[in-house]
């Protein structure tokens, strides 16, 4: 029997088949191309990484990737083993604070062309537990809970709403367990293809942020 709702993301309740069903449908080159490849040095970033973004559409064009690789070299970069659940917006001088420091650093200077997007795809690659992959689709999903959150920091941009966003479901699915399930299922996941089968399995590699972006990803 399906188990029911059990946890939330972006306002929409998800069971663990429902879920299974949104893994095996994620195209299946990405996360061998983007997400498995050993990240780049700390406090780097090279062409290769640039490239990976390609894969979850970000369109970085060759002089854009030039943006970003020399902004790198003296980025306030942030610890490789940060984790988005402890980015407290309310405590200042942390790791909210040092994300912010880090994304308008790429951000605040960037030609045009270079939106919210491409840099929160990048800063994803090197930060894959703290940075939200914020494209438009995940921008407008949490929307509604952006909206709340700014009322009560009216000083925080809309990116930085949707992190607090983000973070709250991903600190529900923890404390819920249902990322804990979640990734139970992906191990004893099982298929007709043994392709699919060992693709959906793979998945336990990714960070739980990861996971709850994918569960909002549509194609």
């Amino acid at each position: 029997m399906a188990i029911t709702a059990v946890f939330t993301v972006a306002e929409t309740e998800y069971g663990i088949d429902q879920a299974l069903d949104r893994f095996a449908d994620y195209p299946r080159k990405t996360p061998a191309r983007f997400d498995y490849p050993p990240r780049g040095d700390h406090g780097t970033i090279t062409r290769e990484e640039i490239r990976r973004t390609r894969y979850v559409s970000s369109r970085i064009s060759h002089v854009e990737g030039d943006y970003f690789i020399t902004r790198a070299t003296d980025a306030p970069w942030i610890p490789t083993d940060a984790d988005l659940a402890d980015a407290d917006p309310e405590a200042r001088g942390e790791l909210f604070d040092d994300m912010s420091a880090l994304y308008w650093h790429f951000a605040r200077t960037a030609p045009r062309g270079i939106s919210f997007a491409k840099v929160s795809k990048v800063l994803h690659l090197k930060f894959p537990a703290v940075f939200p992959l914020l494209d438009s689709r995940l921008w407008k999903a949490y929307r509604a809970a952006a909206r709340a959150h700014s009322a009560r920091h009216p000083e925080l941009r809309q990116s930085q709403l949707r992190w607090i966003a983000v973070r709250d479901d991903l600190l529900a699915a923890r404390s819920s367990g249902a990322i804990e399930r979640l990734r139970d299922a992906l191990a004893r996941y099982e298929h007709h293809e043994p392709a699919v089968q060992h693709r959906v399995r793979d998945m336990t590699r990714l960070t739980d942020l990861r996971l709850l972006d994918i569960l909002v990803w549509r194609p």
